[in-house]
């Protein structure tokens, strides 16, 4: 018998609503209950959560957060672009297997486009098997690395120069620098695609570490980066103390770097693998980080593993190619398949000029055949067309993909983003 899944979005002051959310989230990811309820309770997607019933009983939720997206602008920059960020995806134990998962994923994508008029929805996944047949792509990916103790970047002397014209500070994360993140993420913004900001709200509620949530670790830190009186970069890091026979061995972990040049990533960096009594400083990198260029060969940094970073999906295509950047002039006829939002499928001529995409409308057979999800792995110049023919995901004709491709190419990849 088919079920009956209904969806509906919370009311935000609800705070019983509220309540049932944190209480589904906490049985789907095994939660161990140590982060005091009302510091829970403020990190719950209150804005936009969204409950699934099944059969009457509270079966799934989602939440999402608002959040801007940096794509490639014209000039090889990048843009800021409103998005939604799906997070707390979760099915209860007792409704798994039942379509709950796909009510709440094809709720979100008409939401993010009809309520909210966003061309984008944007995730990370927790598991990588689940979300491309919801039609997003892996926009980007990133390193795990470990930087040893006084590690060396061999930075050219135009960049050391704007090092030492940094000046670095360290303080306590807290909530009252939220505004102050909130505004250098947006700068940074500009710098590159990949950039995910969250709104001076989150920013703030970001900010401010429980002492449950911690272990052994100390309090967030941030060490902001500052040159000629404005801010330049900051890095958010804690530090975990530990021995290895009677030597120090402590590890900084690096939750997120931002930075406006490559002057003051340095600065940061340098500082970051030179702290007192620890061995190593351990976060995520994307595999153009001058900090990966800096060194010998990605061996050198110690990476133990490479991950998925941001998925990106497109609710709004038209929209979509208008607000990105194309890096040359093209004019192909591109057949999109969309089993979800079915309207969006079919077939468009897709031309720009000067930087400006378009789509439209049209009859003629496509030159280029491919799904929304490929479009999502391309979006941030995370991948290349190209590579997508040559795996067969895209097909038709090679002269269209590869316009189209060298369109959509970026002049460097995107950037590690921000957990959400």
């Amino acid at each position: 018998m088919a079920s009956d899944i209904h969806v509906t979005r919370i009311d935000p002051d609800d705070d019983a609503a509220a309540e049932l959310v944190l209480d589904l989230d906490e049985l789907v990811w095994s939660a161990s209950g140590r982060v005091p309820r009302v510091a829970a309770l403020r990190d719950t997607p209150r804005r936009a959560g969204f409950v699934a019933t099944r059969d009457g009983e509270p079966a799934g939720i989602a939440g999402s957060w608002d959040v801007e997206l940096s794509v490639p602008a014209t000039q090889g920059d990048a843009s800021l672009r409103p998005a939604e960020g799906l997070t707390w995806v979760g099915v209860h134990p007792d409704h798994r297997r039942a379509g709950v998962l796909s009510a709440l994923m094809r709720h979100h994508l008409r939401w993010t486009r009809e309520e909210q008029g966003r061309s984008i929805a944007v995730l990370k996944a927790s598991e990588p098997g689940i979300y491309g047949r919801f039609g997003y792509g892996v926009a980007s990916s990133e390193l795990m690395s470990s930087f040893g103790r006084g590690t060396k970047f061999a930075a050219p002397q135009a960049v050391r120069g704007l090092a030492r014209a940094t000046t670095l500070r360290t303080t306590t994360a807290s909530p009252d620098q939220g505004e102050r993140w909130h505004t250098l993420a947006r700068e940074c913004g500009s710098t590159g695609p990949g950039h995910l900001v969250r709104s001076a709200e989150d920013s703030r509620r970001l900010l401010a570490d429980t002492p449950e949530s911690r272990g052994e670790r100390e309090p967030a830190r941030l060490l902001w980066a500052t040159r000629d009186g404005r801010d330049v970069g900051v890095a958010y890091f804690h530090r975990t103390p530990t021995w290895d026979a009677g030597s120090a061995a402590g590890k900084v972990g690096v939750f997120f770097l931002l930075s406006v040049d490559a002057g003051a990533r340095l600065a940061l960096a340098e500082r970051l693998v030179d702290l007192d009594l620890m061995g190593s400083t351990e976060y995520w990198v994307a595999p153009d980080d001058v900090l990966a260029l800096w060194q010998p060969s990605l061996r050198s940094m110690s990476v133990s593993g490479v991950t998925d970073n941001l998925w990106v999906r497109l609710v709004d295509v038209p929209t979509a190619v208008a607000e990105r950047g194309h890096a040359v002039d093209v004019d192909v006829v591109v057949r999109v398949r969309d089993e979800i939002l079915t309207d969006q499928a079919g077939t468009w001529r897709w031309s720009a000029g000067g930087g400006v995409g378009e789509l439209s409308r049209t009859d003629v057979e496509p030159d280029i055949t491919l799904d929304i999800g490929d479009l999502g792995a391309v979006w941030l110049g995370g991948q290349s067309l190209a590579a997508r023919a040559a795996a067969g995901h895209v097909t038709g004709d090679p002269g269209a993909i590869a316009r189209l491709d060298l369109a959509l190419r970026t002049p460097i990849g995107p950037v590690g983003t921000i957990d959400f």
